[in-house]
């Protein structure tokens, strides 16, 4: 009897091991968004957070990753690094994702980094521009899809270094991190490429202020031919309609970073000679590329307008995410950062975009070009472009590894 009972009992139990079994491989992927949907980075995490959620969708509906569904536990960071840092350990401890993204501001990139490394938990960024957290502070369990500053400026350089009529140039910047060192970047490699080139000290500007009057008169007061103009979001904004009242299209030109959103909210205000644009992703250059068609088409049916430059950046980085995981066959961490540089994805903005082992920074190209009026929309868009290579932009392993000893 008691024979009988234990065989009973085993075989009990291994029905509910088999059970659990199937139950844990059926186990959704967890990814925690911890982005910054409000502060200063809110306007750009808009377009970020419906493309991303449209790519949570596709991967569902196309029956998940692994055969198994997509979860996505959102959070607010309040473009905050103590708060995204606070977010991300209770993303990490309590809900135990598989994988961090949404981060926008680079401050908040590397609070947020700093708890990925501590649990050995990937995250990787979309948006967030800076170098340092793939080169000074970089860890394994961290990554970028999009052009980090380094490249940006790169980019940038080659662009103004191809247009002889400049001759002098003046950096018009916000007074912090990204500011300077797009400014010295930008500087280093123009100097390169041009040695002939006046490129004057930067003009600082104080990152919140509102009334760039005085920052306009100082950088027209030395009759530059091209203003490099580190500035974002509604600085940009106040600085181009300030500019216009002041005369600044018709005395020089600004170089500066023009992604969509920028171009939308200008709508006709957007002065029609004198402003150039380097961006990450512009969604008018991809069209000759069927699935960034498809894309622009989906989310311009759903939201009513085209995609900025941060929707195909988050798009294309949880794509990448999920074609790695598809190679690693796993989503455990370990497995995931030794996959990273094996993957060659055929992106909405390249057909070869990878990450190398490097620094864990994804080859992406940048585009620089003119900002002007076109038939096809109510706004101006990127025209006349030259695309930049990521490949051609990319930090030298002598250089990430200078960098990463004088961080120490």
């Amino acid at each position: 009897m008691a024979s009988k009972f234990s065989s009973i009992a085993a075989a009990t139990f291994v029905a509910c091991g088999l059970m659990a079994s199937g139950a844990s491989a059926q186990a959704p992927i967890k990814i925690g968004y911890a982005a910054d949907m409000s502060g200063a980075c809110g306007p750009l995490v808009d377009g970020a957070t419906k493309a991303f959620r449209m790519g949570v969708e596709d991967l569902n509906k196309a029956g998940g990753l692994l055969g198994r569904k997509i979860e996505v536990i959102e959070r607010d960071t309040k473009s905050q690094p103590a708060e995204g840092a606070k977010e991300v350990r209770d993303l990490i401890v309590n809900h135990k994702v598989d994988v961090v993204t949404g981060v926008c501001s680079s401050a908040v990139w590397l609070a947020e980094s700093a708890v990925a490394a501590e649990f050995k938990v990937p995250l990787y960024t979309a948006i967030a521009a800076t170098q340092t957290g793939t080169i000074e502070k970089w860890h394994p369990y961290t990554w970028q899809t999009g052009a980090n500053t380094l490249m940006e400026s790169v980019g940038a350089a080659e662009y103004v270094a191809a247009n002889k009529n400049w001759k002098k140039v003046v950096p018009l910047a916000y007074d912090y991190e990204w500011g300077h060192t797009t400014v010295k970047a930008f500087s280093e490699h123009l100097k390169k490429m041009r040695p002939d080139i006046e490129i004057a000290p930067m003009v600082p500007v104080k990152l919140g202020d509102t009334n760039l009057t005085s920052y306009i008169t100082a950088t027209l007061a030395q009759k530059p031919d091209v203003v490099l103009g580190a500035i974002f979001g509604g600085g940009l904004v106040n600085l181009v309609k300030q500019g216009q009242t002041m005369g600044f299209f018709e005395q020089t030109n600004l170089l500066t970073l023009t992604t969509v959103d920028f171009q939308q909210s200008m709508g006709a205000q957007m002065p029609q000679k004198g402003i150039y644009g380097f961006a990450r992703a512009p969604f008018n250059q991809l069209l000759g590329n069927p699935k960034a068609k498809a894309f622009v088409d989906a989310y311009k049916a759903r939201h009513n307008k085209e995609p900025d430059d941060w929707a195909i950046l988050a798009y294309d980085g949880l794509m990448f995410y999920a074609e790695v995981v598809k190679h690693a066959k796993s989503t455990k961490a370990d497995d995931v950062v030794k996959a990273l540089p094996q993957v060659t994805y055929n992106g909405l903005r390249s057909n070869k975009l990878k990450v190398r082992a490097l620094d864990h920074q994804m080859n992406a190209p940048e585009w620089v070009g003119v900002i002007a009026k076109t038939p096809d929309y109510p706004y101006s868009v990127l025209t006349k472009a030259m695309l930049v290579e990521g490949d051609r932009t990319l930090p030298s392993e002598a250089d990430v590894k200078a960098r990463r000893a004088a961080a120490k």
